[in-house]
Protein backbone atom coordinates (compact mmCIF):
# COMPACT_ATOMS: atom_id res chain seq x y z
CA UNK A 1 0.00 0.00 0.00
CA UNK A 2 1.30 3.66 -1.04
CA UNK A 3 1.03 6.50 1.03
CA UNK A 4 -1.10 7.97 -1.98
CA UNK A 5 -3.18 4.55 -1.44
CA UNK A 6 -3.09 4.71 2.32
CA UNK A 7 -4.89 8.94 2.25
CA UNK A 8 -7.21 7.69 -0.58
CA UNK A 9 -8.67 4.88 1.74
CA UNK A 10 -9.04 7.42 4.24
CA UNK A 11 -10.68 9.85 2.68
CA UNK A 12 -12.49 7.23 0.89
CA UNK A 13 -13.61 6.11 4.87
CA UNK A 14 -15.07 9.52 5.76
CA UNK A 15 -12.12 10.30 7.28
CA UNK A 16 -12.41 13.84 6.43
CA UNK A 17 -15.52 13.83 8.44
CA UNK A 18 -13.93 12.83 11.47
CA UNK A 19 -10.98 14.97 10.95
CA UNK A 20 -13.11 18.19 10.41
CA UNK A 21 -15.54 16.92 13.19
CA UNK A 22 -12.37 16.55 15.82
CA UNK A 23 -10.59 19.92 14.79
CA UNK A 24 -14.60 21.41 15.57
CA UNK A 25 -14.02 19.66 18.71
CA UNK A 26 -10.37 21.05 19.22
CA UNK A 27 -11.80 24.64 18.32
CA UNK A 28 -14.56 24.58 20.94
CA UNK A 29 -12.08 23.27 23.31
CA UNK A 30 -10.23 26.34 22.47
CA UNK A 31 -13.11 28.59 22.47
CA UNK A 32 -13.62 27.40 25.93
CA UNK A 33 -10.26 28.22 27.30
CA UNK A 34 -10.76 31.57 25.62
CA UNK A 35 -13.91 32.24 27.08
CA UNK A 36 -12.75 31.21 30.72
CA UNK A 37 -9.79 33.20 30.41
CA UNK A 38 -11.84 36.36 29.60
CA UNK A 39 -15.10 35.84 31.09
CA UNK A 40 -13.42 34.69 34.56
CA UNK A 41 -10.65 35.83 36.70
CA UNK A 42 -7.45 33.94 37.31
CA UNK A 43 -7.69 32.68 40.19
CA UNK A 44 -11.02 31.09 39.31
CA UNK A 45 -9.68 29.34 35.82
CA UNK A 46 -6.59 28.32 38.11
CA UNK A 47 -9.61 26.52 40.43
CA UNK A 48 -11.20 25.36 37.93
CA UNK A 49 -8.06 24.22 35.68
CA UNK A 50 -7.03 22.23 39.34
CA UNK A 51 -10.40 20.55 39.54
CA UNK A 52 -10.81 19.70 35.62
CA UNK A 53 -7.37 18.17 35.60
CA UNK A 54 -7.83 16.30 39.28
CA UNK A 55 -10.66 14.59 37.43
CA UNK A 56 -8.99 13.85 33.64
CA UNK A 57 -7.31 11.30 35.00
CA UNK A 58 -10.26 9.30 35.44
CA UNK A 59 -12.52 10.60 32.81
CA UNK A 60 -11.19 7.34 30.54
CA UNK A 61 -12.27 5.18 33.00
CA UNK A 62 -16.15 5.94 32.31
CA UNK A 63 -18.29 2.93 32.78
CA UNK A 64 -14.89 0.84 33.93
CA UNK A 65 -13.72 1.26 30.25
CA UNK A 66 -16.30 -1.26 28.99
CA UNK A 67 -17.58 1.24 26.13
CA UNK A 68 -14.00 0.12 25.06
CA UNK A 69 -14.59 -2.95 24.71
CA UNK A 70 -17.81 -2.52 22.82
CA UNK A 71 -15.85 -1.17 20.13
CA UNK A 72 -13.79 -4.26 20.16
CA UNK A 73 -16.02 -6.89 20.35
CA UNK A 74 -18.54 -4.67 18.02
CA UNK A 75 -15.89 -4.61 15.22
CA UNK A 76 -16.29 -8.20 15.49
CA UNK A 77 -20.27 -8.79 15.77
CA UNK A 78 -21.70 -10.63 12.30
CA UNK A 79 -24.61 -8.19 12.07
CA UNK A 80 -25.95 -4.61 12.91
CA UNK A 81 -28.82 -6.12 15.06
CA UNK A 82 -25.83 -7.80 17.14
CA UNK A 83 -24.25 -4.57 17.59
CA UNK A 84 -27.42 -3.04 19.06
CA UNK A 85 -27.59 -5.73 20.72
CA UNK A 86 -24.01 -5.59 22.74
CA UNK A 87 -24.74 -1.84 22.98
CA UNK A 88 -28.02 -2.14 24.73
CA UNK A 89 -26.01 -5.00 26.86
CA UNK A 90 -22.76 -2.51 27.65
CA UNK A 91 -24.59 0.70 28.68
CA UNK A 92 -26.49 -0.88 31.14
CA UNK A 93 -23.95 -2.23 32.93
CA UNK A 94 -21.36 1.09 32.02
CA UNK A 95 -24.06 3.66 33.48
CA UNK A 96 -23.91 1.42 36.62
CA UNK A 97 -20.19 1.36 36.69
CA UNK A 98 -20.09 5.41 36.09
CA UNK A 99 -22.19 6.01 39.03
CA UNK A 100 -20.15 4.37 41.02
CA UNK A 101 -17.05 6.08 40.49
CA UNK A 102 -19.50 9.68 40.64
CA UNK A 103 -20.26 8.44 44.41
CA UNK A 104 -16.59 7.69 44.50
CA UNK A 105 -15.35 11.50 43.28
CA UNK A 106 -18.02 12.97 45.34
CA UNK A 107 -17.14 11.34 49.20
CA UNK A 108 -13.57 11.86 47.97
CA UNK A 109 -13.91 15.49 46.39
CA UNK A 110 -12.39 17.24 50.25
CA UNK A 111 -9.20 15.33 50.06
CA UNK A 112 -8.82 15.73 46.56
CA UNK A 113 -8.83 19.43 47.45
CA UNK A 114 -7.37 19.42 50.37
CA UNK A 115 -4.59 22.01 49.77
CA UNK A 116 -6.63 23.48 47.25
CA UNK A 117 -9.96 23.96 49.10
CA UNK A 118 -11.66 26.49 46.64
CA UNK A 119 -11.47 23.96 43.82
CA UNK A 120 -14.21 21.59 45.83
CA UNK A 121 -17.34 23.03 44.51
CA UNK A 122 -16.18 22.76 41.09
CA UNK A 123 -14.83 19.20 41.72
CA UNK A 124 -18.63 18.47 42.57
CA UNK A 125 -20.19 19.23 39.90
CA UNK A 126 -17.77 18.22 37.13
CA UNK A 127 -17.81 14.84 39.06
CA UNK A 128 -21.17 14.32 37.16
CA UNK A 129 -19.46 14.43 34.12
CA UNK A 130 -18.42 10.57 34.43
CA UNK A 131 -22.15 9.20 33.63
CA UNK A 132 -22.52 12.04 31.03
CA UNK A 133 -19.49 11.37 29.31
CA UNK A 134 -19.69 7.82 28.89
CA UNK A 135 -23.24 8.22 27.33
CA UNK A 136 -22.33 10.06 24.88
CA UNK A 137 -19.31 8.04 24.09
CA UNK A 138 -21.37 5.28 23.51
CA UNK A 139 -23.72 7.05 21.35
CA UNK A 140 -20.54 7.90 19.28
CA UNK A 141 -18.69 4.48 19.22
CA UNK A 142 -22.26 2.63 18.02
CA UNK A 143 -21.79 5.35 14.91
CA UNK A 144 -18.29 3.97 13.97
CA UNK A 145 -19.61 0.22 14.22
CA UNK A 146 -22.12 0.67 11.79
CA UNK A 147 -19.22 2.70 9.73
CA UNK A 148 -21.46 5.93 9.94
CA UNK A 149 -18.29 7.81 10.43
CA UNK A 150 -20.32 10.82 8.81
CA UNK A 151 -23.11 10.64 11.50
CA UNK A 152 -20.25 10.29 14.16
CA UNK A 153 -19.28 14.06 12.93
CA UNK A 154 -22.18 15.15 13.02
CA UNK A 155 -22.96 13.98 16.77
CA UNK A 156 -19.32 15.73 17.58
CA UNK A 157 -19.93 18.61 15.79
CA UNK A 158 -23.47 19.44 17.48
CA UNK A 159 -22.08 18.59 21.01
CA UNK A 160 -19.19 21.13 20.44
CA UNK A 161 -21.24 23.70 18.97
CA UNK A 162 -23.79 23.50 21.85
CA UNK A 163 -21.70 22.95 24.28
CA UNK A 164 -19.80 26.47 23.81
CA UNK A 165 -22.80 28.32 23.48
CA UNK A 166 -24.26 27.03 26.75
CA UNK A 167 -20.59 27.66 28.69
CA UNK A 168 -20.58 31.43 26.86
CA UNK A 169 -24.41 31.92 28.20
CA UNK A 170 -24.21 30.54 31.57
CA UNK A 171 -20.42 31.56 32.57
CA UNK A 172 -21.78 35.45 31.47
CA UNK A 173 -24.72 34.55 34.06
CA UNK A 174 -23.35 32.59 36.92
CA UNK A 175 -19.54 33.29 36.21
CA UNK A 176 -17.29 29.61 37.06
CA UNK A 177 -20.11 28.08 38.24
CA UNK A 178 -21.97 28.28 35.27
CA UNK A 179 -19.04 27.32 33.11
CA UNK A 180 -18.68 24.15 35.04
CA UNK A 181 -22.57 23.25 34.68
CA UNK A 182 -22.15 23.40 31.02
CA UNK A 183 -18.99 21.00 30.85
CA UNK A 184 -21.40 18.38 32.81
CA UNK A 185 -24.48 18.61 30.80
CA UNK A 186 -24.14 19.49 27.05
CA UNK A 187 -22.74 15.85 26.68
CA UNK A 188 -25.97 14.52 28.37
CA UNK A 189 -28.35 16.35 26.60
CA UNK A 190 -27.15 16.13 23.20
CA UNK A 191 -26.78 12.23 23.97
CA UNK A 192 -30.51 12.29 24.61
CA UNK A 193 -31.33 13.56 21.60
CA UNK A 194 -29.70 10.67 19.28
CA UNK A 195 -30.56 7.88 21.77
CA UNK A 196 -33.83 8.49 20.39
CA UNK A 197 -33.09 9.28 16.84
CA UNK A 198 -31.55 6.03 16.81
CA UNK A 199 -34.18 3.93 18.11
CA UNK A 200 -32.31 3.24 21.24
CA UNK A 201 -34.59 3.99 23.99
CA UNK A 202 -36.92 0.99 24.67
CA UNK A 203 -35.01 -1.32 22.45
CA UNK A 204 -34.17 -3.97 24.61
CA UNK A 205 -34.19 -7.75 22.86
CA UNK A 206 -32.52 -10.79 25.21
CA UNK A 207 -28.59 -10.67 24.40
CA UNK A 208 -26.02 -13.52 24.90
CA UNK A 209 -22.66 -12.38 25.14
CA UNK A 210 -20.22 -14.92 23.25
CA UNK A 211 -17.30 -14.88 25.10
CA UNK A 212 -16.85 -14.28 29.27
CA UNK A 213 -17.74 -11.36 30.65
CA UNK A 214 -14.53 -11.32 32.46
CA UNK A 215 -12.71 -11.21 29.32
CA UNK A 216 -15.16 -8.28 28.02
CA UNK A 217 -14.71 -6.88 31.27
CA UNK A 218 -10.77 -6.98 31.66
CA UNK A 219 -10.04 -5.69 27.86
CA UNK A 220 -12.13 -2.64 28.58
CA UNK A 221 -10.56 -2.19 32.36
CA UNK A 222 -6.79 -2.62 30.62
CA UNK A 223 -7.84 -0.27 27.86
CA UNK A 224 -9.11 2.48 30.18
CA UNK A 225 -6.24 1.54 32.74
CA UNK A 226 -4.08 2.42 29.81
CA UNK A 227 -5.87 5.70 28.85
CA UNK A 228 -6.04 6.49 32.69
CA UNK A 229 -2.59 6.51 32.76
CA UNK A 230 -1.72 8.39 30.37
CA UNK A 231 -3.88 10.97 30.84
CA UNK A 232 -1.83 11.50 34.11
CA UNK A 233 1.37 12.22 32.25
CA UNK A 234 -0.66 15.40 31.06
CA UNK A 235 -2.31 15.95 34.21
CA UNK A 236 0.43 14.89 36.88
CA UNK A 237 2.80 18.03 36.52
CA UNK A 238 -0.44 20.25 36.96
CA UNK A 239 -1.49 17.99 40.50
CA UNK A 240 2.00 18.34 41.42
CA UNK A 241 2.61 22.11 40.84
CA UNK A 242 -1.00 22.43 42.64
CA UNK A 243 0.62 20.82 45.53
CA UNK A 244 4.32 21.51 45.61
CA UNK A 245 4.46 25.61 44.34
CA UNK A 246 0.42 25.93 45.78
CA UNK A 247 0.06 29.33 43.16
CA UNK A 248 -2.95 28.82 41.37
CA UNK A 249 -1.42 31.56 38.42
CA UNK A 250 1.67 29.31 37.99
CA UNK A 251 -1.14 26.53 37.26
CA UNK A 252 -3.11 28.65 34.92
CA UNK A 253 0.05 30.00 33.16
CA UNK A 254 1.01 25.92 32.74
CA UNK A 255 -2.12 24.66 31.51
CA UNK A 256 -2.42 27.53 29.04
CA UNK A 257 0.74 27.02 27.23
CA UNK A 258 0.11 23.10 27.06
CA UNK A 259 -3.34 24.11 25.29
CA UNK A 260 -2.46 24.29 21.31
CA UNK A 261 0.20 21.95 21.29
CA UNK A 262 -1.59 18.99 23.15
CA UNK A 263 -4.63 20.23 20.92
CA UNK A 264 -2.68 18.25 18.02
CA UNK A 265 -2.19 15.37 19.24
CA UNK A 266 -5.82 15.03 17.96
CA UNK A 267 -4.71 14.30 14.51
CA UNK A 268 -3.08 10.65 15.06
CA UNK A 269 -6.70 10.38 16.73
CA UNK A 270 -8.36 11.29 14.02
CA UNK A 271 -6.58 8.13 11.46
CA UNK A 272 -7.37 5.37 14.31
CA UNK A 273 -10.86 6.45 14.95
CA UNK A 274 -11.44 6.23 11.23
CA UNK A 275 -9.45 3.25 10.84
CA UNK A 276 -9.72 1.57 14.07
CA UNK A 277 -12.66 -0.77 13.24
CA UNK A 278 -10.48 -2.02 10.22
CA UNK A 279 -7.45 -2.31 11.97
CA UNK A 280 -9.39 -4.70 14.81
CA UNK A 281 -10.79 -7.08 11.78
CA UNK A 282 -7.43 -6.88 10.12
CA UNK A 283 -5.55 -8.05 13.65
CA UNK A 284 -6.49 -11.66 12.30
CA UNK A 285 -5.41 -12.28 9.02
CA UNK A 286 -3.42 -9.44 8.12
CA UNK A 287 -0.30 -8.05 10.28
CA UNK A 288 1.50 -6.98 6.56
CA UNK A 289 -1.60 -4.80 6.57
CA UNK A 290 -1.09 -3.16 9.65
CA UNK A 291 3.05 -3.09 9.37
CA UNK A 292 1.98 -0.71 5.93
CA UNK A 293 -0.74 1.10 7.56
CA UNK A 294 2.04 2.44 9.66
CA UNK A 295 5.14 3.09 7.61
CA UNK A 296 2.68 5.00 5.64
CA UNK A 297 1.46 7.14 8.96
CA UNK A 298 5.04 7.48 9.45
CA UNK A 299 6.06 9.56 6.15
CA UNK A 300 3.55 11.55 6.27
CA UNK A 301 3.40 12.36 9.65
CA UNK A 302 7.18 13.19 9.54
CA UNK A 303 6.19 16.19 7.29
CA UNK A 304 4.13 17.75 9.61
CA UNK A 305 5.61 17.10 12.57
CA UNK A 306 8.61 19.32 10.58
CA UNK A 307 5.93 22.24 10.14
CA UNK A 308 4.96 22.24 13.48
CA UNK A 309 8.32 22.78 15.35
CA UNK A 310 8.75 26.17 12.72
CA UNK A 311 5.44 27.08 13.48
CA UNK A 312 6.20 27.16 17.32
CA UNK A 313 9.97 28.06 17.24
CA UNK A 314 9.05 31.39 15.19
CA UNK A 315 5.31 32.03 16.08
CA UNK A 316 5.01 31.29 19.72
CA UNK A 317 4.91 34.45 20.92
CA UNK A 318 2.06 35.01 18.68
CA UNK A 319 -0.09 32.07 19.35
CA UNK A 320 0.48 33.13 23.51
CA UNK A 321 -1.40 36.80 22.48
CA UNK A 322 -4.64 34.47 21.75
CA UNK A 323 -4.52 33.91 25.68
CA UNK A 324 -4.27 37.98 26.84
CA UNK A 325 -1.79 40.20 28.08
CA UNK A 326 -1.74 37.94 31.46
CA UNK A 327 0.00 35.11 29.70
CA UNK A 328 3.27 36.28 27.68
CA UNK A 329 5.66 33.30 28.59
CA UNK A 330 6.38 31.11 25.59
CA UNK A 331 9.73 28.78 27.24
CA UNK A 332 7.00 26.36 28.55
CA UNK A 333 4.60 26.01 24.99
CA UNK A 334 8.26 25.44 22.85
CA UNK A 335 9.04 22.78 25.79
CA UNK A 336 5.79 21.19 24.93
CA UNK A 337 5.92 21.39 21.29
CA UNK A 338 8.84 19.03 21.41
CA UNK A 339 7.29 16.25 23.39
CA UNK A 340 4.06 16.77 21.02
CA UNK A 341 6.31 15.17 18.21
CA UNK A 342 7.21 12.55 19.87
CA UNK A 343 3.57 11.72 20.26
CA UNK A 344 2.19 12.22 17.25
CA UNK A 345 4.57 10.08 15.68
CA UNK A 346 5.02 6.97 18.12
CA UNK A 347 2.79 7.31 21.16
CA UNK A 348 -0.63 7.64 20.15
CA UNK A 349 -0.40 6.04 17.04
CA UNK A 350 1.18 3.21 18.14
CA UNK A 351 -0.60 2.53 21.41
CA UNK A 352 -4.22 2.94 19.39
CA UNK A 353 -3.02 0.25 17.33
CA UNK A 354 -2.11 -1.68 20.05
CA UNK A 355 -5.28 -1.82 21.56
CA UNK A 356 -7.12 -2.31 18.04
CA UNK A 357 -5.37 -5.72 18.01
CA UNK A 358 -6.09 -7.06 21.29
CA UNK A 359 -2.61 -5.58 22.92
CA UNK A 360 -4.54 -3.24 25.85
CA UNK A 361 -2.85 -5.00 28.80
CA UNK A 362 0.64 -3.92 27.06
CA UNK A 363 -0.47 -0.28 26.80
CA UNK A 364 -1.30 -0.57 30.65
CA UNK A 365 1.78 -1.25 31.36
CA UNK A 366 3.36 0.80 29.05
CA UNK A 367 1.29 3.71 30.85
CA UNK A 368 2.40 2.67 34.55
CA UNK A 369 5.98 2.40 34.01
CA UNK A 370 5.72 6.07 32.78
CA UNK A 371 3.15 7.24 35.80
CA UNK A 372 5.86 6.23 37.70
CA UNK A 373 8.82 7.79 36.00
CA UNK A 374 6.95 11.06 35.29
CA UNK A 375 5.90 11.31 39.51
CA UNK A 376 9.92 10.47 40.61
CA UNK A 377 11.06 13.23 37.98
CA UNK A 378 8.75 15.64 38.28
CA UNK A 379 8.76 15.91 42.03
CA UNK A 380 12.16 16.17 41.34
CA UNK A 381 12.49 18.77 38.82
CA UNK A 382 9.54 21.12 39.54
CA UNK A 383 11.24 21.38 43.28
CA UNK A 384 14.66 22.65 41.74
CA UNK A 385 13.31 24.06 37.93
CA UNK A 386 9.40 25.09 38.92
CA UNK A 387 6.79 24.20 35.97
CA UNK A 388 9.88 24.68 33.37
CA UNK A 389 11.13 21.31 35.38
CA UNK A 390 7.39 19.70 34.72
CA UNK A 391 7.63 20.76 31.41
CA UNK A 392 10.46 19.31 30.94
CA UNK A 393 10.18 16.25 32.43
CA UNK A 394 6.72 15.57 30.47
CA UNK A 395 8.10 16.32 26.81
CA UNK A 396 11.19 13.82 27.48
CA UNK A 397 8.42 10.86 28.74
CA UNK A 398 6.10 12.00 25.77
CA UNK A 399 9.14 10.47 23.69
CA UNK A 400 10.16 7.68 25.88
CA UNK A 401 6.08 6.30 26.12
CA UNK A 402 6.83 6.63 22.44
CA UNK A 403 10.08 4.08 21.44
CA UNK A 404 8.28 1.60 24.34
CA UNK A 405 4.97 1.55 21.91
CA UNK A 406 7.26 1.15 19.43
CA UNK A 407 9.20 -1.60 20.99
CA UNK A 408 5.77 -3.60 21.49
CA UNK A 409 4.26 -2.95 18.15
CA UNK A 410 8.08 -4.47 16.44
CA UNK A 411 7.66 -7.39 18.99
CA UNK A 412 3.84 -7.77 17.50
CA UNK A 413 4.70 -7.62 14.43
CA UNK A 414 7.40 -10.16 13.92
CA UNK A 415 5.20 -12.50 16.46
Amino acid sequence: MSLKSFIKNFIKRKGISVGISSLVEKVGGFLLVIIATRVLSKSDFGLLTYANTTLVFLIPFIGFGVHQALIRYGALANSQLEKRKLFIFTLKRGLLFSVIITLFVLLSAPFLTINIKGANIYLLILSFQFVSLFIFEMIRIYSRLLNLNKLYAQITNLKTIFLVLLAFLLSISFGSIGFAIALTIAPLLISLIYLKKLKLIGFNERFQLNIPFKKFFLYGLYTSLGGVLSQLLYAIDILMIGNIVKDETIIALYKVSNIIPFSLLILPVIFIKTDFVLIANKSRTDKKYIKNYYLNYLKLFSVISGLFLLLFYFFSSDLMLLFGTDYQETSLMKIFVIGVVGALLFRIPLGNILSAVGLAKINAINSLVILILNCIFSYIFILKYGAIGAAIVTASLMWFSGFLSLFFFIKFIKK
